[in-house]
């Protein structure tokens, strides 16, 4: 039983993200912060909450961090667009972490072979940490890393903790980079996207950094 219920709700989301697709085509939202912030603002009161369950389910709308992310600032201004920017990321950790443990977890744990038993053990330890570095880091892979804790051993808590740490950074970036979108050439459009090229090429381009990430 359980396993069918597995395969119902693994097709539901395939069915899911194709109403997502359809859905972002028929309301005329392009993959742009421009287009987000006009179909946002449209909504009147009611634009943060829409604009925070875009951000939470943007992989079921096919819609990339960065540019949602981005529209929360141009949409919103740095401070609130970085704070629903910030929730919807760990939202968006928490659902698919959720689905994958509920999912497959039991499945894949079992046909682990035995040679790989100590990786999957020292993932427990290591996942998080990565997983906060890939979710701050402005160009780092989220939602797949987020499916794959959620398969492995990692612990919800630590999990949790590293996206809760991890998440506003990444919205806090690209929020303000949006906020400065209304002023191209400005000092302070010229001073966000020097950070946000810092934040996403710095981290990289210490020796040190890239040994962690390449033995881990």
């Amino acid at each position: 039983m359980r396993k069918i219920l597995a395969l119902v709700l693994a097709a539901a989301l395939v069915l899911l993200v194709g109403a997502g697709h359809e859905f972002r085509t028929s309301a005329g939202i392009e993959i742009s912060p421009e287009s987000l912030r006009e179909y946002v603002q449209a909504l009147g009161p009611v634009a943060p909450i829409v604009f925070l369950g875009m951000v939470t389910f943007r992989s079921v709308l096919l819609l990339p961090s960065a540019v949602v992310l981005t529209a929360g600032g141009l949409a919103f201004g740095a401070w609130l667009g970085a704070l629903l920017g910030g929730i919807g990321l760990v939202a968006s950790a928490l659902w698919c972490f959720a689905a994958a443990r509920w999912l497959g977890r039991e499945w894949v744990q079992s046909r682990i072979p035995e040679r790989l038993r100590p990786l999957e053990e020292r993932a427990e330890s290591l996942g998080p940490p990565l997983i906060g570095l890939a979710t701050a880091h402005p160009m780092g892979v989220m939602t797949p890393l987020y499916f794959a804790a959620g398969l492995s051993r990692i612990r919800f808590a630590p999990f949790l903790a590293a996206c809760a740490i991890a998440g506003p950074v990444r919205a806090g970036l690209y929020a303000w980079f949006g906020s400065q979108l209304v002023d191209v050439g400005s000092p302070r459009f010229w001073a966000s996207t020097a950070v946000l090229a810092a934040a996403a090429v710095l981290p990289l381009a210490h020796p040190r950094v890239r040994g962690w990430l390449l033995v881990r």
